[in-house]
């Protein structure tokens, strides 16, 4: 099985799952944009010759090196490998990251039809995906001590699970209150708590039962510094040099939306959008939440726990009614409109966490 962490998420006996929701007109009207990029869409993945050496990632999988040998991790280095989401095949401590951040023209087109992933992003994704290797390098899951500390690696994997938001027996790092979806994350998610540099997890987490779990990561990472890993080498899941769908296969396949449904939300879309469009300062609200859209999907999704993907797709259905109803916000009001709508959506997702639905009869 494949932990794949969705974009935001990653894969173990227990995984994750491709949660990207691309669209094929997105693609295509990227594509006429961007001279070049339609021979890219119409080329197998296997043939572009994408590496990570030489490549934008290669400078972050040496950072993650660094900062494992910062620790002191002197024979731990998991190997990483382009594949099509992030992830770590069950039980193999190798890392699989998405092939389109291997190429720039890729990676735009990735931000013109989903979310790409910056900087401290990409970093954050290689931490959680190296905790899930070293629990495999090392085999700790089976081990009495691990078990106890974070519970039955076997425990059924649930892609919908339900966190106790702001619980203190969990650390934060991905968005969702992920380490609470399973043992195996829960670790994945210390661990890179622990390795991520001045992140201050003493002062931080200091009378939280999460710390329990950082001195036990602290511990056996000192026990562990020189020693080598049970399993050196790991198999991959399916690699870009086995990518046989071109690119715009790849994203018409992994296109489906999640329906959201008739949400009947214009009275308050009105309220919230209220500026005259005869106003100088006036601007389309849908082209000011297009602006907006990335921030106020990672910090709902963070603060909710609700699935990332699920966020996203309201924000847009938004999107789209508030440019049917043709509703302007003030560009001097753009922090006020900002944090209504914030709240808004994340109303509509507690509501959707506790209840099933967005709106109640």
């Amino acid at each position: 099985m494949f932990i794949a962490v969705e974009k935001c998420l990653f894969i173990s006996p227990i995984a994750h799952h491709n949660l990207r929701f691309c669209w094929q007109d997105q693609v295509q009207e990227t594509a006429k944009l961007r001279p070049g990029l339609q021979e890219i869409l119409d080329k197998p993945i296997r043939e572009l010759g994408l590496r990570i050496e030489g490549s934008p990632l290669e400078r972050f999988v040496q950072q993650l090196y660094r900062e494992l040998e910062s620790k002191k991790l002197v024979k731990f280095r998991p190997a990483c490998y382009l594949t099509d989401e992030w992830g770590c095949p069950s039980g193999e401590p190798v890392i699989g990251i998405p092939f389109y951040l291997a190429d720039s023209d890729l990676a735009q087109m990735e931000k013109e039809v989903n979310d790409l992933e910056d900087a401290r992003e990409i970093m954050m994704y290689l931490r959680h995906e190296a905790g899930h290797a070293f629990n495999y390098a090392y085999r700790l899951h089976r081990t009495p001590q691990w078990k106890q500390v974070f519970g039955p690696f076997r425990r059924p994997y649930h892609d919908n699970y339900r966190p106790i938001p702001f619980s203190r027996n969990y650390v934060r790092h991905l968005a969702g209150w992920y380490a609470q979806k399973h043992p195996d994350e829960d670790f994945a998610e210390t661990f890179a708590v622990w390795l991520t540099p001045r992140s201050g997890w003493r002062q931080r987490y200091r009378g939280w039962g999460a710390m329990a779990k950082l001195r036990y990561m602290d511990k056996i990472g000192r026990e562990l510094s020189n020693v080598d890993p049970l399993r050196r080498r790991g198999h991959t899941d399916i690699t870009v040099d086995e990518m046989e769908s071109t690119v715009a296969e790849f994203y018409s396949r992994n296109g489906d939306r999640t329906a959201i449904g008739d949400l009947a939300l214009d009275p308050d879309l009105r309220d919230i959008f209220d500026a005259s469009k005869r106003r100088k300062s006036a601007r389309p609200a849908q082209h000011f939440l297009q602006a907006q859209r990335k921030t106020v999907v990672d910090k709902v999704a963070y603060w909710t726990g609700a699935q990332r993907p699920l966020i996203k797709t309201l924000m847009e259905s938004i999107e789209k009614r508030v440019g049917e109803l043709r509703l302007f916000a003030d560009a001097n009001r753009e922090a006020e409109h900002l944090v209504q709508i914030t709240v808004y959506v994340t109303a509509l997702a507690s509501n959707y966490m506790t209840r099933g639905k967005f709106i109640q009869p």
